[in-house]
């Protein structure tokens, strides 16, 4: 087993491809967990999936929220003195 530091590691892996393809597995994911009743086994294990996808792309991306939309932005409104 190696040891320090984890950043040190490089990755032998295409980050934005591995990333592309859980946010689409994510993406299903999330569509079938809306179908299912929500205390079901498979929505329970649904939503474990998700988290761990979540939670991979938190490690190679530093963001909690990687996969979580966007708030859309609106120019600020002008005072109306």
């Amino acid at each position: 087993m190696e040891s320090g530091p984890r950043s040190s590691r490089s990755t032998d892996f295409d980050q934005e491809e591995v990333l592309a393809a859980l946010g689409r597995a994510r993406r299903c994911l999330v569509e079938v967990q809306s179908s299912l009743r929500p205390r079901s086994g498979l929505s329970r294990s649904a939503g474990a999936v998700i988290a761990e996808i979540d939670e991979f792309a938190f490690v190679l991306t530093g963001q909690l929220n990687y996969f979580h939309l966007k708030a859309h932005g609106s120019p600020a409104r002008r005072g109306t003195r």
